[in-house]
């Protein structure tokens, strides 16, 4: 079995302009939260919404969550609040931070590329469908929305039940031209959990990683056997190591209907060592773990429903099929 390793902190940023809604996002990252610790950076506490049934403790500047989660406040800035974090840093599988509805997310990830015990997890920015035209006709903030929507790696269509079909037409084409090849997915009220997004996912069982349905440890997300077809997952395992060359290839020609990609590999320039590999949306990181022998060698995909399946080479063409 895969077991999660103790290396750097995840770290991603959360974006979008104001009202986009990524506090919604994380009230409910917070409460559904069952085997990941997130600490959450935000800017103000008032506009969290936390079940009172959650919190153990409330000191001000933290909010302690009975489920190993905690909320941490910018008031005295990010850099004060990431240190209140990494000073900690054990008690933790994740950090999120709520970037401000003006921020530039990728400035942000540059901040937290300085720590050493961080790892770059990607940045998510949400879209209000409703607001988002109006919004880039709008010179007074138009630059903001912009800049937010090509810096992000995974883009979220938000509030879909606001606006009709033709406009979310035109969003998604928009957000296509802005940032093309990133990965998209919609999000209609409770409809997309939010661990999907942040990577908050499970080690793959190698017992049942041979399934045609999505593993149930795979991700806390609707499987195939629950009728959801938007997500779709596959599972590739590893027999002979692989070229460092040719997995590079293969990572960039995957498409963008791949959201999350993870695993751990061999690689044949590196005899007896094993590669532990994490894909955020466009985002994708490939790190040194520990000896080969104890590992199972396999890669966890999960995509939308136009995501290429099991019979596409380009996809499992270096590996084999479970």
């Amino acid at each position: 079995m895969l077991m999660q390793p103790k290396t750097l902190l995840p770290f991603t940023v959360l974006g979008g302009f104001l009202g986009a809604g990524k506090t919604t996002l994380l009230n409910r990252l917070l409460t559904q939260t069952q085997d990941t610790r997130f600490a959450v950076l935000v800017n103000d506490f008032g506009a969290l919404n936390i079940d009172e049934g959650l919190v153990s403790r409330h000191d001000g500047k933290t909010i302690a969550l009975s489920n190993g989660c905690m909320c941490c406040s910018m008031a005295d800035g990010f850099l004060s609040a990431l240190m209140t974090v990494m000073d900690r840093a054990d008690e933790f599988d994740h950090v999120v931070v709520e970037a401000s509805g003006v921020a530039n997310p990728r400035r942000i990830m540059d901040i937290a590329k300085l720590d050493p015990g961080l790892m770059p997890n990607g940045s998510i920015v949400l879209v209000d469908c409703p607001q988002f035209l109006s919004q880039l006709e709008d010179p007074l903030i138009n630059d903001a929305v912009i800049t937010q929507l090509v810096e992000a790696d995974i883009i979220v269509m938000n509030k879909l039940a606001l606006t009709d079909a033709a406009t979310i037409t035109r969003v998604h084409r928009r957000i296509n031209q802005l940032n093309p090849g990133c990965p998209t997915v919609t999000n209609d009220g409770e409809n997309l959990l939010p661990t999907l997004l942040m990577g908050a996912d499970h080690w793959v069982d190698a017992s049942t990683a041979g399934s045609t349905h999505r593993p149930a440890s795979v991700v806390s997300a609707p499987s195939h056997d629950h009728g959801d077809t938007r997500f779709r997952s596959v599972v590739l395992r590893q027999t002979e190591p692989i070229n460092r060359d040719d997995f590079n290839r293969w990572v960039e020609a995957l498409p963008p209907s791949i959201i999350r990609g993870k695993g751990f590999i061999a690689l044949a320039e590196s005899p007896g060592e094993a590669w532990l590999w994490q894909k955020v949306g466009r985002a994708t990181v490939l790190a040194r773990y520990s000896a080969v022998e104890e590992l199972a060698l396999a890669l966890v995909l999960i995509g939308t429903s136009e995501m290429p399946g099991y019979d596409d080479p380009s996809l499992s063409g270096l590996f084999v099929k479970t």
